[in-house]
């Protein structure tokens, strides 16, 4: 995502990773890239120094701990597009591992943060594929901070939220059974490969069957 940027937009963007894991190559932006340990002590010190660059857009590495998701926050709250990485087995439970993070005191307030600054979950798996090229195909599952999104997260009904992206397809939106039903039609993975990480197995094979699931409403 952040190459794409790089070939199409004139702007700074700024990296703090622990490790640098992708050297990137210049094109239209201009890109400083901050390894931990190596280049500066640690991510609050980065942060700290990063907006002081005026940078555009910030990767922030792996969101690992408490201080980490703060100091990404405060950045996304004074103006900059930030983007940052966090284990989580889909863009719905991702919510609740970034909560996990802080004490359960502070979780109206961080949910409330979210509500206001999160634009967009994307959840990603890499599969084996069925062809000589390319080698893996990216699964997404994809939540866009929408109205309805941000209702649920703010009154704490993260689990209405696999319905919510199922219904916001016309805005982007997709779960991982959707990403897994086109690579199969498109025959780049095996349907063995598709159930065995489905989070809805049954609910695959009737979209490979052509049988439109309906589901019951969110509200």
């Amino acid at each position: 995502m952040l190459n794409y940027v790089n070939q199409n937009e004139r702007v700074h963007i700024l990296t703090i990773e622990d490790p640098i894991e992708f050297v990137y190559t210049e094109q239209k932006a201009l890109i400083n890239q901050r390894e931990i340990g190596v280049d500066v002590k640690d991510f609050k010190i980065a942060m700290k120094h990063a907006v002081r660059q005026d940078p555009d857009i910030m990767l922030v590495g792996e969101m690992r701990d408490m201080e980490t998701f703060e100091t990404a926050m405060h950045a996304a709250e004074t103006g900059h597009l930030v983007f940052g990485t966090i284990h989580a087995s889909s863009a719905p439970s991702t919510i609740g591992r970034i909560l996990d993070l802080f004490p359960r005191e502070m979780h109206p307030a961080l949910r409330s943060n979210m509500g206001f600054n999160l634009k967009a979950v994307v959840a990603q798996k890499l599969l084996p594929t069925i062809r000589d090229t390319p080698k893996r195909v990216p699964i997404v599952e994809i939540m866009i901070m929408n109205p309805t999104i941000k209702k649920l997260i703010l009154e704490e009904r993260d689990e209405k939220l696999f319905d919510a992206i199922r219904i916001g397809k016309e805005e982007g939106m997709q779960l991982f059974n959707d990403s897994l039903y086109y690579f199969v039609t498109n025959e780049y993975i095996s349907r063995a490969t598709a159930f065995e990480v489905s989070p809805n197995v049954e609910q695959l094979k009737m979209q490979l069957k052509g049988i439109d699931v309906k589901q019951p409403g969110i509200l």
